[in-house]
């Protein structure tokens, strides 16, 4: 069904449901039949009796426990029984109004301000849930009347300073109240509960670093809610909207609705539902001018109401259902919190003092010592502190500064000019900037992640040179080694973007190195582009302790003439830079050998080749797809046959058994190309002995070829051929003459690795034509996949 668009607001200043506007600016438009910008009634997220109880965090079990559902209804008096079904968040005999009214007065930054209104006592009947109308028989813990020092005094006369208490009270009172509506809204956002609590918490470590500047806010959840976006972001991007087994059908399809939106539509719609912003503060959070935020919203609500086939009106509705998934929800105590924040806060320190330290001495500003000499700091490096390790995932040991400098590339890259580009924490965008990044980060749960570019040339004055440089940060040793994992395998196998899994990347593995006397482990590999820019790539990726770092070098050259030994150098200058921090591993040596090695493995049958491994061709640029690799069966067997009379990886040899028959074949997708186009590669295995004789007697019978069939008109030229114990390698180019003054051209190779056996075949066409070097270098590839193949198994 057509959902209807969102029509003109009232013109009182209200909302629809019943909310008043926030000094009286633009909100979202609600839809015909109100509801859409408002909700009608009360839900768990919205609710102040959902909070999770209004007593001490640090006594659970006695009546004040994390979980919002035990004992919540018990200790939040009329509040409770008004607002929210003891807790329980399933309605509201309140009107959405005094929702709003309830939460202005929760927020932080107002408490001071009812305090200097000459209301002493206020803070402790609400404390008590509301339960004494009298004065409270206990001593008065309010301020006297008059001006008070707290958040908000230095704007209203009183003085600016505030009490560490002050500040304590101010955010254990801001944690209580609204961690259940940012929850609400990051899982709406991400569909994945377990991060959107986490990335919430750490948005709260993060906020009680900052509280003093905080809670001087009108709101202090238009600071801590982007924050906990951007990490639930970055950690969920590997399995988008991810969604737990216990949802209901009806928040699944909510949930599915959500994240088939644009995420500046997804934000827009629940900024404005869940979130009491105005139209002019939803805009700021989604980085758009007003009036495009105001469309991002309209075609929003208008795509979500389609999908669920419900009126605009009912989209809040639909949204409260998630509610049930995030009621039940534990959540730490506030001093977990607040000690978490005071361990961020040190380490934050520690590492401001120790940059300004090295911009003294850089700058020249240390006196020399009694002997005249000037102390010497190497400036490449920074100097390891001694703050605590990181007690959290919430505690960043990954600053920015610990990002390569636009000097250190000068320095590896000499023959171009330079300059810095932006430093971003790949947050936002589609989170792709390395060639074959499929995902946004290699360690979704890491504790930081950066990026930084680097550019050379300008965009009009020919081709460009641009150095990207990614890291990341790991909570501990294990994981940073799965982060260097599965970063090489970005580049080993070129994987397809997680959220487009039907594009297949045009790139091409070139070549792979290890690289000794940087950091615990590095490698380094060459890519080139089979698009019509014909870029090459190369990538150095490195571990120091719990980092993990990339740098990626593209040039207009052919791979042959890359710098990898530039490369080399800026990932050492990488590793000496953050094995000096906390957390850092070893630093790079003086000397750095790079060595070649076999492909790392990668496909689902490591030992075939891939669409990695696959060259560009003379003139079709179109994207190389392969089948699903199949068993060799009787009537297969003739896959990849050429035009001579040669024998088959198939059935026995010398009457052993060929085991581990498999063939696969590749073709160029969407291209008018000839239907025997393509490469074909067969695999099949032999003991060693019998695995020789089976080379040889393919040697015999291509060479023979011709002379054998002269009718044919076959001509046979050798492209390699070499033998090197436990491999063998012949390639050849075939060329037969058809009727009708037509030939057909084929590159046939033979591979072996001990035991194991390829047969590769390529048939070109006109406009599809593959260099002889690149098919030799084909071949050797498929020889290192073979390297991948079982022991030959003669049952």
């Amino acid at each position: 069904m057509t959902a209807p668009p969102p029509s003109a607001s009232s013109g009182d200043g209200s909302l629809p449901g019943g909310r008043p506007r926030r000094g009286g600016a633009r909100r979202a438009a609600p839809p015909a039949g109100g509801g859409f910008g408002g909700f009608g009634g009360g839900f768990g997220g919205r609710s102040r009796g959902t909070s999770g109880g209004s007593g001490d965090d640090d006594r659970p079990g006695d009546g004040s426990s994390e979980d919002p559902g035990k004992g919540s209804g018990k200790r939040s008096g009329k509040r409770a029984d008004k607002g929210s079904d003891k807790g329980s968040g399933k309605g509201s005999d309140k009107g959405s109004g005094d929702r709003a009214g309830d939460r202005r007065r929760d927020r932080p930054g107002r408490v001071a301000r009812d305090r200097s209104e000459d209301r002493p006592g206020r803070e402790a009947r609400e404390r008590s849930g509301g339960r004494s109308s009298g004065p409270s028989s206990e001593p008065s813990t309010a301020p006297p009347p008059g001006p008070t020092a707290g958040p908000a005094a230095g704007r209203r006369g009183g003085p600016a300073y505030v009490t560490q208490a002050e500040l304590t009270e101010t955010f254990d009172a801001f944690y209580r109240t609204s961690r259940d509506r940012l929850l609400l809204q990051t899982f709406a956002l991400t569909g994945d509960l377990t991060v959107a609590r986490s990335a919430v918490r750490e948005a709260y470590v993060v906020a009680w670093h900052h509280w003093r500047k905080i809670s001087r806010l009108e709101d202090p959840e238009m600071s801590v809610r982007p924050t906990a976006w951007r990490i639930a972001l970055r950690r969920r991007s590997t399995r988008p909207m991810r969604r737990r087994k216990d949802v209901d059908p009806q928040s699944r399809r909510t949930l599915d609705a959500l994240g088939a939106l644009p995420l500046p539509q997804r934000k827009a719609l629940l900024l404005t539902q869940l979130a009491a912003v105005t139209m002019a503060e939803m805009a700021q959070e989604v980085a758009l001018p007003l009036d495009a935020a105001e469309r991002e919203l309209q075609h929003g609500a208008a795509r979500m109401a389609t999908q669920l086939e419900i009126p605009t009106s009912a989209i809040p509705l639909a949204l409260s259902s998630l509610a049930a998934t995030t009621r039940d929800v534990t959540w730490p105590r506030v001093t977990i919190i607040r000690r978490a924040g005071i361990a961020r806060r040190r380490v934050h320190t520690a590492v401001g003092a120790t940059a300004a330290v090295v911009a003294l001495v850089a700058g020249g500003a240390v006196a020399v010592d009694s002997t005249g000499a000037r102390p010497a700091l190497d400036r490449e490096a920074l100097p390891s502190t001694s703050a605590p390790p990181p007690a959290s995932p919430a505690v960043s040991a990954l600053p920015a500064t610990a990002l390569l400098g636009v000097d250190a590339v000068q320095r590896a890259l000499p023959r171009a000019k330079w300059a810095e580009g932006a430093t971003v924490d790949n947050s936002e965008g589609n989170g792709r900037l390395l060639p074959c990044q499929p995902v946004r980060y290699a360690d979704p749960r890491g504790t930081a992640a950066w990026a930084r570019t680097f550019r050379a040339g300008a965009a009009n004055s020919g081709p460009t040179r641009t150095v990207t440089q990614f890291a990341e940060a790991s909570l501990n040793e294990r994981r940073a080694s799965g982060t260097f994992r599965r970063t090489v395998r970005w580049f080993a196998g070129c994987p397809s973007p997680g959220d487009d899994p039907k594009a297949v990347p045009r790139i091409q593995l070139v070549s792979t190195a290890s690289v000794s006397g940087i950091g615990d482990r590095a490698a380094v590999m060459v890519l080139r582009s089979r698009a019509e820019d014909a870029t090459t790539y190369v990538i150095g990726v490195a571990r120091t302790g719990l980092f993990t770092t990339t740098v990626s070098f593209a040039t207009p050259v052919p791979p042959q003439s890359a710098n990898r030994d530039g490369v080399v150098k800026l990932l050492a200058a990488a590793v000496s830079r953050m094995c000096a921090l906390a957390g850092g591993g070893p630093c790079a040596e003086k000397k750095q050998v790079l060595s070649a090695r076999d492909a790392f493995r990668t496909g689902e049958v490591p030992w075939l080749l891939s669409e990695v491994d696959l060259p560009p061709l003379s003139k079709e640029r179109g994207r190389w797809v392969g089948t699903p690799v199949l068993d060799l069966t009787e009537d297969r067997a003739d896959a990849g046959a050429i035009g001579c009379d040669t024998i088959h990886l198939f059935g026995s040899f010398r009457k052993q058994r060929i085991a581990d028959n498999q063939y696969r074949a590749f073709v160029i997708d969407g291209a008018k190309l000839p239907t025997e186009f393509g490469i074909t590669e067969t695999v099949g295995s032999l003991p060693a002995t019998s695995a020789r004789a089976f080379v040889k007697r393919l040697r015999e019978q291509i060479a023979a070829c011709p002379d054998r069939d002269e009718s044919a008109g076959t001509e046979v030229r050798e492209l390699a051929r070499s033998d090197a114990g436990p491999r063998s390698l012949s390639a050849w180019r075939l060329s037969t003459a058809l009727p009708g003054d037509r030939t057909v051209e084929y590159d046939v190779a033979v591979v072996r690795r001990g035991g194991a056996l390829a047969l590769l075949v390529f048939v070109a066409a006109p406009r599809a034509q593959m260099a002889p070097s690149d098919f030799v270098a084909l071949a050797r590839r498929a020889g290192e996949r073979l390297a991948e193949m079982p022991p030959y198994d003669a049952g």
